[in-house]
């Protein structure tokens, strides 16, 4: 993950901004004496919370693996979605 120091974060906000939304990647922003943030583009973050809320439950994980596991080995059945 890529990092920066709090002060180059602050000089640079808007590009560092920039950057972070346009390669969704997330930004370590590190301070002396204090504990690092990670900067995130607010999709990343939406998403990161809906596949903890998916996985938060066994069963549905269960489930989740096990159709990846069937589109993985090609067993998938296409359906018309306007039926």
């Amino acid at each position: 993950m890529p990092n920066v120091r709090f002060t180059e974060f602050r000089q640079n906000f808007a590009t560092h901004y920039d950057s972070v939304l346009e390669s969704r990647a997330p930004l370590l922003v590190t301070r002396q004496g204090a504990e690092a943030v990670v900067v995130i583009a607010e999709g990343e973050f939406e998403s990161m919370q809906e596949t903890l809320h998916l996985l938060s439950n066994p069963a549905n994980a269960n489930r989740l693996r096990s159709s990846m596991e069937q589109l993985r080995n090609g067993e998938t059945i296409e359906r018309d979605p306007t039926e």
